[in-house]
Formats: C-alpha cells, structure tokens, sequence
C-alpha cells in the first residue's frame, strides 16, 4: 500500500521548489534579455558596416574623413543623409536625444555616466533600436538595443561602435586589450574605452558572458 504525502511534506517540497524558483528566475530571465540585446546588437553592426562599407565604395574614397553624401537639402548633416540614403528610419530625433536615447546611462557597477553622449544625428529604425553618430565626428556610432527602455546601461543595452579611418567597426588599430578576460573586467568597471564592451561580443562569438 502507498504512503500518500503528508500535507507538511507537501509545504515543504512546494516551499523548496519555490526557492529554487526564486534563485534561479532572475538569471533566466536576465540570459533571455542578454541574448535579445545582443541578437538586436549583432544585427545592427551587420547592417552599419555594410552600409559603412556601400557607401564609401559608391563614393570611391577610403577614408572616413571623406565623406561626402548627397545632401536633401543644404543644412543636412552628412551623418543625417547616411542614415536616410541606407537606413529604414521609423524617427528622425536629429540633433537631439528626446525619444531616441535616453536621458541617463549607467555603467555594469551602476555609476551614472554623464560623458558619453556628445552632439550629433539620432534615429529610430525601424525594429526599433535607436542609433547616433557624432556630428562631423565619424569615429563612433551608439547603439541602443531597445530604444530608450531601460536597463541603459553601457555593456548591457546601450553600446558604442569604434570606425576607424577605414571605416571598420572595430577599436584594434587604436586599442587592444591583452586578453577577452582584462577585456571583459574592463568592460564591467570601465576603466578604460567606451567601446570595449563591443569589442569583447564581437571577439567573443557575441556572447554576453561577463
């Protein structure tokens, strides 16, 4: 005959199992948005370095720095004719943050970052990740996973792209670390590159592990 469980011995394995539940949730659910973000990240890097790449074979230069879009209309920036000549652009925030970025960043340890947005040209795309290039600047790119919803923190959901003066989204001719791990220890207490969070997914097979 089968010993049926006592109410007690009930309580105790859902109280268990609850524990358990509580332990383990938050981890899921931060992987799940992990992967998302850098799913979202991945795609919008493929996108500006092919873009990046069209247009300075359109315009037959190897630089950067000569960079010269047809403009619309005569005060368009070059930034704002590259994002309409080869983006699917669902907002225009121009020179301003409102709506495409959000007001405050944080860094992985939680300090508030008030130096990493400069001025420049902002959009929405389509999917609904926010992107901005300095004005005149050309040498960085944000990237806000999922527009201006938190976390905003660098390395998380909010990311900036390196170009170099050949217009590779990548820091390697200007900075290299020794290691993904002093990349990844970089990346969480930023002491050094704004970019280096990048830098790690992108050399490491786009695994957000740190």
């Amino acid at each position: 005959m089968k010993k049926a469980f006592s109410l007690s011995e009930l309580l105790i394995a859902l109280t268990i199992v609850g524990v358990i539940a509580v332990l383990t949730l938050p981890n899921v659910t931060r992987n799940a948005y992990s992967k998302s973000y850098v799913a979202l990240l991945q795609s919008t890097y493929n996108k500006l370095d092919t873009s990046l790449r069209e247009a300075m074979a359109t315009q037959g230069i190897t630089s950067v720095d000569d960079f010269d879009l047809p403009l619309e209309y005569s005060d368009e920036t070059q930034e704002h004719a590259f994002f309409r000549l080869y983006f699917d652009v669902q907002k225009y925030c121009n020179s301003s943050l409102t709506g495409c970025f959000a007001d405050a960043y944080k860094d992985i340890e939680g300090r508030a970052r008030t130096d990493m947005i400069w001025k420049g040209d902002y959009v929405v795309l389509r999917n609904g990740v926010s992107v901005g290039i300095p004005e005149d600047f050309w040498k960085y790119i944000y990237v806000d996973v999922n527009n201006i919803d938190p976390p905003n923190v660098l390395g998380r959901d909010f990311f900036i792209l390196h170009i170099t003066e050949r217009g590779e989204l990548s820091s390697k001719d200007m900075y290299v670390m020794d290691s993904l791990t002093d990349m990844a220890s970089d990346c969480k207490s930023f002491n050094g590159y704004f970019f280096t969070c990048f830098d790690y997914l992108q050399q490491n097979n786009w695994k957000m592990d740190y």
